[in-house]
């Protein structure tokens, strides 16, 4: 089965377009000589906080792995030696703190740029505001306010997540469980459900990533649509591993998901991402073996 979590706006450079087909590097930490720090709720930057002033973007090097890049610089007088940042932010939950960062940011020196994750998103009525839990070497803890580094940017983002979660309350959106192998491709189905009466739901379009082709054996545009009258509706798929060199598997970090457009109602269609798990992913698993070993 599959979970549904919606497409994060990858940015390169100042833009939030998105990409699955787009391999993330391992960068753990970039340096840059932005000072950046405009928002879409002030023009007056933040004040220092402990002589570090900070910046929040949805960098394409960390929406891959459920965090943003998290911008920091010492504007001080004296080095900054930090153990550790975490987001905190009324439009996320918190999340859980990866493997420790420790970054000595020296006096006047250049920004960092950290992977700092963020939880699932909170839906409704809320202020855009992000500060930088900062938990420094020596147990102090600094609370950074951050600037978005793209205007509006990491708010696009967040409604995306809203829309996904809407999505999953109305419609249980799988593959199916039964797979059938063929060579270094598998045949099996795509599942939409109504989960209650509502709004028309309507799948428009389904894509792979860097390792596997999706490709839809029926209509298009849309693949899939339920509504109260019609509330089941299902696809015969066919994936196929097209590309499982070793380089490729080990940069691409996530080969389980694939990205589709979903619209309710009169909407227009918004991307969605999907996210094998269960019998899928373990039918996945098995081609890119058979892939890398033919």
């Amino acid at each position: 089965m599959w979970g549904l979590v919606v497409a994060g706006a990858l940015v390169a450079g100042c833009s939030d377009s998105l990409s699955t087909n787009e391999a993330a590097t391992s960068t753990s930490i970039t340096t840059s000589t932005s000072t950046s720090t405009s928002t879409s709720t002030s023009t007056t930057a933040p004040a220092p906080v402990g002589g570090l002033v900070g910046t929040v973007a949805t960098n394409r090097l960390y929406i891959t792995r459920h965090a943003f890049g998290v911008g920091l610089q010492n504007v001080g007088a004296t080095p900054v030696d930090v153990a550790s940042v975490r987001l905190d932010s009324p439009l996320f939950d918190e999340a859980e703190l990866g493997a420790p960062q420790p970054v000595l940011l020296e006096a006047g020196g250049r920004r960092f740029v950290l992977p700092v994750p963020f939880g699932e998103p909170r839906c409704g009525d809320l202020p855009l505001e992000f500060t930088a839990v900062v938990t420094l070497t020596d147990g102090q803890e600094l609370r950074v306010p951050l600037a978005e580094e793209f205007d509006g940017a990491v708010a696009r983002f967040h409604d995306r997540e809203c829309y996904a979660v809407g999505i999953h309350d109305a419609v249980d959106f799988d593959f199916g469980d039964d797979w059938t192998q063929d060579g270094i491709a598998i045949h099996g189905e795509l599942l939409l459900s109504q989960r209650h009466e509502g709004e028309p739901v309507a799948v428009d379009d389904a894509r792979g990533n860097v390792i596997f082709t999706l490709i839809v054996e029926g209509p298009a545009h849309p693949i899939l649509a339920v509504d109260d009258d019609e509330p089941d509706d299902r696809v015969d798929v066919t994936i196929s591993a097209d590309r499982c060199d070793p380089h490729a598997v080990a940069e691409f970090k996530r080969p389980y998901v694939f990205l589709s457009w979903v619209s309710v109602g009169d909407g227009r269609a918004l991307p969605v991402e999907l996210v094998a798990t269960g019998a899928t992913r373990d039918a996945l698993a098995a081609l890119i073996q058979s892939c890398s070993t033919g």
